[in-house]
């Protein structure tokens, strides 16, 4: 992987983590969680974010 790959893999991957903790955290709102449970909900939707399945754009 060449540094220009390696800087597109780098952002397609913190694309989808924001992704995953945005939906996360506006899910978690919707159902009554507090602001803190909500943040917890959004660290724990990064967490489970599979990396070998994000879809990298060439």
């Amino acid at each position: 992987m060449n540094e220009q790959q390696a800087r597109q893999w780098a952002q397609d991957t913190r694309k989808a983590c924001l992704e995953a903790a945005r939906e996360a955290f506006e899910e978690a709102r919707m159902l009554g969680l507090c602001a803190e449970g909500a943040v917890e909900a959004a660290l724990g939707a990064i967490e489970t974010v599979n990396v070998e399945q994000v879809d990298h754009q060439s």
